[in-house]
């Protein structure tokens, strides 16, 4: 199907400006490259999401990182300036496979590969997380014995890990032998660029590693998930996902998170995906709206506030 024309948020009639901010309840709302980039916060954001509380609107967030520690995701909410936010109002992998392995009781213990705040996650929540972290004298000679099963594992757990390597991964194949020890993985996204453009390898490419040597299709958790749709609708309390907008800034990701999960979609270009990529997308595939970043909510208040 050709594309359609997208509108943007700022670029609506008075009407249909009013229309669009009493279309939604809540906002589910990406953070790297809507909030910030890498570490660096993105103008007015933390003022963003307070006109939208301040409106009523309940906002959450939906990150498809869980190599940060709680205690960093819930400081650099407050360094932005957000108000009242906490610790349970952010989800990210690590939190939808603790949900997963509790609303599925998943036998313990599981054999994860993510990274330290990530297991630091699943353990805080009562699960017996075991891992395999060998840095030198690994031979081919001793690989067997190194990586050899200790014992059987309800699931291996697969996330975004920087610190991942051929050890760990030898042992998951190796528990992954097992059919009844269940394969959850994190985070698919299907690409990451360094800041200079630079394309590196990422999760998603050592998953398809995995499921090429062991014939494994793993339950996904992250986004672009319907599963995670489906854990958000329980966890918030979402009865409506019509009433609800996601805020996302790639195409590939977040965009059809939205749209599978039954979401009203907003697309922001403050990160990974250029407008050109958007009117070249199917129809089907583009946003319902978009917006330069999340800041342009800030103007849309005061456009009404004018007209009101």
């Amino acid at each position: 199907m050709s594309a359609r024309k997208v509108p943007h948020i700022l670029k609506l009639s008075a009407k249909e400006q009013k229309e669009f901010v009493n279309s939604f309840d809540v906002v589910l709302c990406d953070c790297d490259g809507v909030m910030w980039m890498a570490s660096s916060p993105l103008p007015r954001t933390g003022e963003a999401v307070n006109a939208l509380k301040d409106d009523g609107k309940q906002v959450f967030f939906v990150s498809n990182n869980s190599e940060r520690p709680e205690e960093e995701y819930v400081n650099k909410f407050i360094r932005i300036g957000v108000k009242d936010f906490q610790a349970n109002h952010i989800m990210h992998p690590a939190k939808s496979m603790l949900y997963y392995i509790k609303k599925h009781n998943i036998k313990q213990p599981v054999f994860s590969t993510c990274s330290a705040d990530g297991n630091d996650v699943l353990r805080r929540g009562g699960v017996d997380v075991r891992t395999l972290d060998v840095k030198e004298g690994v031979r081919l000679s001793n690989l067997e014995e190194i990586t050899e099963p200790e014992q059987k594992m309800g699931a291996v757990l697969f996330d975004i890990n920087s610190n991942l390597n051929y050890v760990q991964m030898t042992a998951a194949t190796r528990y992954l032998a097992d059919k009844d020890c269940d394969f959850l993985l994190g985070a698919p996204d299907p690409r990451f660029r360094l800041g200079t453009g630079v394309m590196l390898p990422i999760c998603n490419d050592f998953y398809l590693i995995l499921k090429r040597l062991t014939g494994r299709e793993a339950t996904i958790v992250g986004k672009p998930s319907v599963l995670l749709g489906e854990i958000l609708k329980d966890i918030y309390k979402l009865d409506n996902p019509k009433r609800c907008l996601f805020v996302g800034d790639s195409l590939a990701v977040d965009i059809p998170f939205g749209l599978n999960c039954g979401f009203q979609t907003l697309l922001v270009l403050s990160g990974c995906t250029p407008i050109e990529e958007m009117w070249q997308a199917n129809a089907e595939d583009q946003p319902h709206f978009y917006a330069d970043g999340i800041a342009d909510f800030i103007e849309l208040y005061a456009n009404i506030s004018k007209k009101a």
